[in-house]
This record gives C-alpha cells, sequence and structure tokens, in this order.
C-alpha cells in the first residue's frame, strides 16, 4: 500500500486556506499606484496654482502700471483674480472661501499669505528722477517720477553729465525707473500629507518669507514679471499685513539690469553686459571745444545727442524715431 499523504487544513467548504496571500498581493500592488495617483492629483493641483498665481500677478501689474503703482489697487486687482481657484456657488460665496483660504494661511504661518515685492522702480530711482510736476489723485507730498517724454528726460540728464543717463543713486535709466517690475512668492499646500512634512525640513522658522513658509508646510511659487508704466509711478506708503514690500535696496547697474525687452515703453533696454562689446557703427564726433584746448585722448565732456541709450541697439526702432511711444518699439531686429 502507497503513504498516506496529508492533505492542507480545508474550510467548511472544502477550500484549502489561503492565510491572506491575496490580501498581501493587493497591498503590495494597491499601495504604490495609490501613491502615485495621489502624487499626480498633487503634480496638477501645482501646475494649476502656478498658472493661476502667475495671470494673477500679472493682473496686479495690469493695475498697477494704469494706477500709479499704488500697492491697494494692486492688492485688490490680485486677489481678485485669484478667485477661480475657489469656485463655488456664487461670486461671493467664491469670495468668502477665498478670504477663508487667506485667513488660515496668515494664523498658520503668522505672516501675509502671499506677498509681492515691487523690484523697481526702487527707493533710489524715486530719488534720482523725482518729478514735482508728475501729479497723482491724492499722492500728497510723497516722490513721483515723471511718465510722459522719456526720450527726452534721457536726453537732458545725460547733457547733465549722467554717464549713459543713469542715475548716481539708483544707476538705473529713466526708461527703467518707469517700469514696474514685480516678483510674487504664492503659498501652495500640498495634497498629500507627506510632502508637507518633507518641505518642513527644508524651512526654517525665523528665516526669510519663503523659508518661513517651508518650516509650516507651504510651498512657495515664486513668479516675476514687468511692464513699462502708463501712468506716473509714485513712492506710496506701504499698507500693513506685508503683502506688498519693496525689493532689496541695491542700485541695479550694468550687471544685473532686468534682461530682455520689458513693456511696451521704447527704449527700454537689454542689460547693457549683454552688449559690452557691441557699438554704434558710425559713432557721432566728440563736439567742439570752445576754448580750444582740449587734446587728444580727452574725454568727450558729454554724449552727443545722437548716441543711443546703451543697450538700445536691438531695438526694432531707434529710441528717437517719431513712431516711439505710439507703436510698440522694443521688438527685437
Amino acid at each position: 500500500m502507497s503513504p498516506k499523504r496529508s492533505l492542507p487544513p480545508a474550510h467548511g467548504d472544502g477550500q484549502p486556506r489561503q492565510s491572506g496571500a491575496s490580501l498581501i498581493e493587493f497591498s503590495a500592488v494597491a499601495l504604490p499606484i495609490l501613491l502615485l495617483g495621489l502624487g499626480s492629483v498633487d503634480i496638477a493641483a501645482w501646475l494649476f496654482a502656478r498658472q493661476a498665481a502667475s495671470l494673477a500677478l500679472l493682473e496686479a501689474g495690469r493695475a498697477g502700471i494704469v494706477g500709479h503703482a499704488h500697492p491697494d489697487v494692486m492688492i485688490q486687482a490680485f486677489e481678485q483674480a485669484l478667485l477661480p481657484m475657489f469656485p463655488g456657488p456664487s461670486r461671493q460665496a467664491s469670495r468668502q472661501k477665498l478670504q477663508n483660504a487667506l485667513h488660515r494661511r496668515t494664523a498658520l504661518t503668522g505672516r501675509a499669505p502671499w506677498q509681492i515685492e515691487v523690484l523697481s522702480p526702487t527707493p533710489e530711482a524715486f530719488r534720482d528722477f523725482a518729478d514735482a510736476t508728475a501729479s497723482a489723485p491724492g499722492k500728497g507730498a510723497v516722490a513721483a517720477i515723471n511718465n510722459d517724454y522719456q526720450h527726452e528726460q534721457d536726453q537732458k540728464r545725460r547733457e547733465q553729465g549722467w554717464a549713459g543717463g543713469l542715475g548716481p543713486a539708483s544707476g538705473a535709466s529713466i526708461f527703467l525707473a518707469n517700469t514696474l517690475v514685480l516678483r510674487l512668492s504664492y503659498l501652495h499646500e500640498p495634497v498629500l500629507p507627506g510632502i508637507k512634512r518633507l518641505i518642513r525640513l527644508l524651512g526654517q522658522e525665523n528665516g526669510s518669507y519663503l523659508q518661513h513658509a517651508l518650516a509650516h508646510g507651504y510651498l512657495p511659487l515664486v513668479r516675476e514679471m514687468a511692464l513699462g508704466m502708463q501712468s506716473h509711478p509714485v513712492e506710496w506708503p506701504l499698507p500693513a499685513g506685508g503683502k506688498i514690500v519693496r525689493g532689496p535696496s541695491t542700485a541695479p547697474g550694468p550687471s544685473s539690469a532686468w534682461p530682455g525687452c520689458i513693456g511696451s515703453q521704447c527704449g527700454v533696454p537689454e542689460s547693457p553686459a549683454s552688449h559690452a562689446d557691441s557699438s554704434p557703427p558710425n559713432p557721432a564726433p566728440a563736439p567742439p571745444d570752445p576754448s580750444g584746448t582740449a587734446q587728444a585722448g580727452d574725454p568727450t565732456p558729454w554724449p552727443a545727442a545722437t548716441d543711443p541709450p546703451p543697450g538700445s541697439e536691438h531695438l526694432a526702432v531707434s529710441p528717437d524715431d517719431p513712431a516711439c511711444g505710439v507703436v510698440l518699439c522694443c521688438a527685437p531686429a
């Protein structure tokens, strides 16, 4: 007789016991898929917040360039443009959801729920180009920069001895002083709790605005924009709360000017550093010396009136062209 083989224990229905093998297999496959799905949702939310914040910053800039760069005008336009991120059954409900979210972020971080730095015009630019004839509603005694006849202003300062028309304190031209440059730091809250814990490890409680936001689990979205002013920029007092602040008070200078063609104002120069080796093909001769004592090699007492502003060689239309200010003159040639 053959030996009798033992069979595995069976349930009441006669099936062998699986000891949870199916559950283990399901967990091993489902958990990575679940994390991947949640990560995709988090990435989609981040991309949507990034795009919405960029559009809201653009709306704040548009309101600023026609509203004398008033902080309250930019705050209202920015938060109004954030409403699509907080949909509701009515506009009032959407606005209430937005305010609740902003108040929650302020309560958790102890700082502003978002922040816009005004990088230009700088306080030094207001010192260099302040014009008492530039008026704005409610301006009072604060400084303002004249937005009119910028090319003529640039030529006048060149004739006064300002090298390249650049202000001695700001290192900026009248064109850059009339350009609104904003940098936004918008706080995005990740969907996955684990991501928030990882972000907290990267932050610093007593650090800058961005480091402080990281320390509380928020991912700052940093966006920048630049638009030419369409009204006289005014050095308004900054409102309390920290939503609008001034950027670092450093002169832009030749090596740190904002690159590229910015805004619709003619003659907004590109970074002079990118044109260090370029020069006008036919430089104008130096003006005659009335005293007759000028020696060979002496520097020109003042720039010729026909010299273009530094960095404007790339413009499709010259800044002294009659069309300047009427059409968009800053398209690359």
